[in-house]
């Protein structure tokens, strides 16, 4: 047997018992794997970064948090378009299916905050919250279990090395050159998921992590140095829905390569500077 052939074929059985779920575990697995969408994850690390001040938090961890999280978006598209292997029959969605990007991506946000922050509560349920989106995955048809594996287990690999070349683990501090190797490692997987394919999700993969890195550069300082004022705070929660209908409008693919890589690179950019811009 080739082993494409094998890897293609990879569901050990557990899609037979996947369809003996009754239709109400289903349903409720179908609501909670919205948790690791990937729209969902960058606004909480997007929201957890504009309102850090007036949520009594580090900007710096907070910016390192969306470093981790854009560049597990990256590396889940690489490893999708190196690999690019099938979902299971009658998924119902499109795409590859290895690894579980939702697995990768709830682990890389769910896992690096429980990291930067060091607290035992937020590390519980953020093992529970990832535990939670890669059973869904499964339990709704659209992974095999091993693509929730994997992709959990490459997710905390990518954490470990975002911190590693970041701030460290459990770390006391963050500093902005600290936060800016974490943004840098991510823009580098950026242009690795875009040689494994020049497609929509790539590019603004690899937009969105150099914007994320030029944006930190040019204005990290300036936002470690501002204090927290309302009119930061309004041009923030202004700021929010752009991000929300941004990232819908270029994942969705109606705009060409181009344009998709624009908004996507310069709203990144634009969501680490209004904190410096606006103190």
């Amino acid at each position: 047997m080739r082993a494409d052939t094998t890897l293609a074929d990879r569901d050990v059985g557990e899609m037979a018992v996947v369809e003996t779920f009754p239709e109400a575990v289903v349903d409720l697995f179908d609501l909670l794997t919205r948790l690791g969408d990937p729209v969902t994850l960058l606004l909480v690390v997007a929201a957890g970064y504009l309102l850090a001040d007036h949520l009594g938090v580090s900007s710096t961890r907070m910016a390192t948090a969306l470093a981790l999280a854009l560049g597990g978006f990256a590396a889940t598209l690489a490893l999708k378009y190196a690999f690019a292997l099938p979902r299971p029959p009658g998924a119902g969605t499109d795409g590859y299916g290895f690894p579980s990007g939702h697995a990768l991506g709830a682990t890389v946000v769910y896992g690096g905050l429980a990291a930067l922050f060091d607290d035992r509560r937020l590390s519980a349920a953020a093992a529970a919250l990832i535990v939670v989106v890669a059973a869904s995955r499964v339990v709704i048809g659209v992974h095999y279990l091993v693509d929730v594996v994997v992709g959990v287990a490459v997710g905390l690999g990518y954490v470990a090395a975002g911190l590693r070349a970041g701030p460290g683990y459990s770390p006391a501090s963050v500093t902005a050159a600290e936060t800016g190797r974490t943004f840098a490692l991510a823009a580098v997987v950026g242009l690795v998921a875009l040689a494994a394919a020049v497609v929509t999700d790539t590019v603004v993969a690899a937009a969105a992590t150099a914007g994320g890195w030029i944006g930190w550069r040019v204005a990290g300082d300036r936002v470690v140095a501002a204090a927290g004022s309302t009119r930061r705070l309004v041009a923030s929660v202004a700021l929010l829905p752009g991000v929300v209908v941004v990232a819908l409008l270029v994942l969705d693919g109606g705009v060409t390569l181009p344009v998709a890589g624009g908004l996507a690179g310069g709203t990144v950019a634009l969501v680490l500077a209004i904190p410096g811009l606006s103190g």
